[in-house]
């Protein structure tokens, strides 16, 4: 299970650099703490003895400590998203749903555990025995207000992940073996899953646009997660200009961006160690990522570019440090992607 910690970032400095001088007051990425418990998935009640978390998404591992139920994570960078690997007697070792940290701590968070018997009766109800080299995976889908959708078909769900389903669950989460579609549960299930990460593709010809954070998955777990679901196909923005809709992405949090430049300016480690610095004018940031390295921003293979990939959640992990992009319908994922695709031009 090394690929749950992540990589470390690389410590090779491109040769060729375009130094500027340091942003004055340029500090150090703040953390946040994270504070909650661990409860039983179907009643949603607080473990008895012993439980345990990790993190999945984050390196260096933050420092975690646990009484009984409770847990509390220290040090988790400022715009982050990580899930937990939650452990409990008598249940199966469970990644929570994605944790979005911005820049307060979090407080009465839960990390759900799935029980054997809850298992066995999945099993037993749509007729599947669980191998113990895959996981499963169960979501939720929700509407945009976070209610259950009811009725979304199974055609629209496109799992990158070699799996045995869509099944679907009913209103008590009980299995629903001839079901097509979701039901007023919105829970939705598949076996089978391949370890490594699970992510849902948009079908041709989308009636629904299903959004789920890319999700890890080992074998022997359950991974929980969230699909929001919206009416219609993707709507792709146009006409991204480099100077006023890239570049404020970078900004700090307080500024309305996605706190890039904490890590990425001054002696922060995407600048001293990841080769990469992000503050500076938009000319210096623009030679940044087009003249310092090819890979960072690639014309021709839009969503293969680093500045896409490395904060987004891969499989095997890249050496990013933690993940900022949930998923590649992140409306700054899409940005920066359709401003590759329009030729990443210095306008």
């Amino acid at each position: 299970m090394r690929w749950l910690l992540g990589a470390l970032i690389s410590l090779t400095v491109p040769a060729c650099r375009f130094d500027v001088p340091d942003v004055p007051g340029d500090e150090a990425p703040s953390t946040r703490m994270v504070r909650g418990t661990v409860v039983d998935f179907e009643s949603g009640q607080l473990i008895v003895g012993a439980a345990s978390v990790i993190t999945s998404g984050l390196t260096p591992a933050p420092t975690i400590t646990s009484t009984g139920a409770a847990f509390t994570i220290q040090d988790v960078p400022e715009n982050s998203a990580f899930q937990l690997l939650a452990s409990a007697p008598s249940h199966r070792p469970t990644f929570s749903e994605a944790v979005l940290v911005g820049t307060e701590d979090l407080v009465d968070i839960t990390a759900a555990v799935v029980s054997e018997t809850f298992v066995a009766s999945l099993a037993t109800g749509f007729q599947i025995t669980p191998s113990a080299a895959r996981g499963i995976l169960l979501a939720r889908v929700v509407d945009d207000r976070g209610e259950p959708k009811a009725g979304v078909a199974k055609a629209a769900f496109v799992l990158d992940a070699s799996v045995s389903g869509p099944f679907f669950l009913g209103d008590n989460r009980q299995p629903l073996p001839s079901a097509t579609a979701t039901s007023a549960s919105g829970w939705v299930v598949w076996f089978e899953v391949a370890p490594g990460v699970a992510k849902l593709s948009v079908p041709a010809a989308a009636a629904v646009t299903l959004d789920m954070a890319v999700s890890p998955v080992s074998a022997g777990t359950i991974t929980l997660a969230q699909i929001r679901a919206t009416d219609g196909a993707p709507v792709l923005p146009s006409n991204i200009s480099f100077a006023s809709q890239i570049i404020p992405i970078f900004a700090r949090l307080a500024e309305g961006g996605r706190g890039c430049t904490a890590c990425h300016s001054g002696n922060g480690i995407g600048k001293d160690l990841g080769g990469l610095a992000l503050d500076g004018s938009t000319a210096y940031v623009f030679k940044e990522l087009i003249e310092e390295d090819p890979l960072r921003v690639q014309r021709s293979l839009p969503e293969k570019s680093q500045l896409l990939t490395y904060p987004s959640r891969e499989d095997p992990p890249d050496r990013h440090p933690n993940v900022t992009f949930t998923s590649p319908l992140d409306p700054d994922y899409l940005k920066i992607l359709v401003w590759i695709r329009e030729g990443a031009k210095d306008n």
